[in-house]
């Protein structure tokens, strides 16, 4: 049996208490044999490898519930064409170098033998979440459905938690409730199918907003506000206020009701089938969320932090789903980072500095996510939570939260799955060994491998 020792390590376990200085972990085949004062390294004949660990962080294996492009099959929960394989092990390459060692991919669609082929392709661990119920299905079609063959659509929610998924979920997707995949994908490409122009993520959603508001609503409706925007985007005298008008609508209105319904019906089903259900948790969708909040289903709302909530509609909206005993998840989005549609933090710190958080993802941000340990890092310094805390957020919360999901895994305790991260505290994010099952999945910011 391999060992392996990580040594004189400082350690967050992920269960929220304060760090242990000067730490060897021991582990033995996949799992840690024991956690203990360290030692002189001389001391561990029989061990096959010493990672020396000084002035270095050691943390579980970061555990991401909401990921899009981590598995074969239709992307996003509309249906859309997948990605090249060679793209989707290089979007897990990308969250195993940030230290993740465990995704829930919530695209919805893809089935059991393509997930299978994808989890035996890489060493990250990657499950499923299910959004192919009748009412998402329909949604789904109505909105692209491009990338669904006959097998995906038959290929119900109940027989993918039979075959392996762990929630239901992705729920009511932004690409299907007017979020953010209508102004990152399907308004930017129509507008450049009619025009030639290209526009960005920013531009397209504020013609959306400017057309049906943050909750999209067609009384939203503001002419001044369209105008403003086509300016902003150099579409005057490309295209008329009726244009856009009817294009955004086009785009985000056919789907819209039936993808709400999905939120009740999925409720329903995840609660037949005892899984968590992971829901799109928006502006646009928060007056369906709530109501399930009330039922007996446990729910995790996604993505709290959206950039379609205002501050104060954020918190008052989030509190009353903790109250309801409802998982809030806040993902780090492109925040920090290219920032396409967010326009900075400040949401997700006030949830923060509020204690209304209970897991940290994610999700895709069309392929321009941050780090979920550069978002700690950074609302650590921002003094809105406390870096054990925020660990456990992205660790043994999101393993209690979605049973099956990341059994063993997410604290670094004896009996433990070895999934392991070892960073440099003082910039989390440059990640220098990874650990999965046992095996050093990245030595030295790099893959193993290369």
């Amino acid at each position: 049996m391999r060992m392996v020792v990580l040594h004189n390590a400082d350690v967050i376990d992920g269960r929220g208490g304060d760090p242990r200085r000067g730490i060897d972990i021991v582990i033995a085949g996949d799992a840690i044999r024991e956690i203990v004062p360290s030692r002189p390294a001389e001391s561990y004949e029989t061990v096959d490898e010493i990672v020396d660990c000084a002035g270095m962080l050691a943390i579980p294996g970061l555990i991401n519930n909401h990921t899009h492009g981590t598995a074969y099959g239709p992307l996003f929960p509309s249906g859309h064409v997948g990605l090249a394989p060679e793209q989707v092990l290089a979007n897990l390459d990308r969250h195993l170098l940030e230290g993740t060692t465990t995704v829930l991919c919530v695209d919805g669609f893809v089935m059991a033998d393509d997930l299978a082929r994808t989890d035996s392709a890489h060493p990250v661990n990657v499950r499923l979440a299910s959004c192919n119920t009748p009412a998402c299905l329909a949604a789904a079609t109505i909105a692209d459905g491009g990338g669904l063959t006959e097998a995906n659509r038959r290929f119900t929610a109940r027989q993918a938690v039979g075959a392996g998924a762990v929630a239901l979920g992705e729920i009511g997707a932004g690409h299907t409730l007017g979020g953010g995949g209508a102004s990152y994908l399907y308004i930017p490409a129509e507008i450049a199918r009619r025009t030639g122009v290209t526009i960005t993520p920013r531009q397209a959603n504020g013609l959306k907003i400017a057309v049906l508001g943050r909750h999209i609503a067609v009384s939203a409706f503001d002419r001044d506000a369209v105008e403003q925007a086509l300016a902003a985007a150099g579409l005057t005298g490309r295209l008329s206020v009726e244009d856009v008008r009817d294009l955004v609508s086009s785009i985000v209105l056919p789907a819209f009701d039936v993808a709400l319904h999905g939120l009740g019906e999925a409720a329903e089903q995840a609660r037949a089938l005892g899984v968590p259900v992971v829901v799109h948790n928006a502006a646009a969708s928060m007056t369906q969320v709530m109501p399930l909040a009330d039922t007996d289903v446990t729910m995790i709302a996604g993505h709290s932090n959206h950039s379609s909530f205002e501050l104060r509609e954020a918190l008052e909206h989030a509190e009353r789903l903790r109250e309801a005993g409802v998982i809030v998840d806040v993902s780090t989005l492109d925040t920090f980072g290219a920032r396409r549609l967010t326009t900075g933090p400040e949401l997700l710190y006030a949830l923060f500095s509020a204690g209304l958080v209970d897991t940290i993802s994610t999700d895709y941000a069309g392929g321009h996510h941050d780090p979920i340990l550069l978002a700690i890092d950074r609302s650590v310094a921002a003094g809105v939570v406390s870096l054990p805390a925020a660990i456990a957020m992205a660790t043994a919360n999101v393993a209690d939260a979605i049973p099956g999901l990341a059994s063993r895994r997410g604290r670094v305790v004896p009996g433990a799955i070895a999934d392991l991260v070892v960073t440099d505290p003082a910039r989390l994010a440059a990640v220098d060994t990874v650990l999965i099952g046992g095996e050093i999945a990245v030595r030295h910011g790099r893959r193993a491998t290369d």
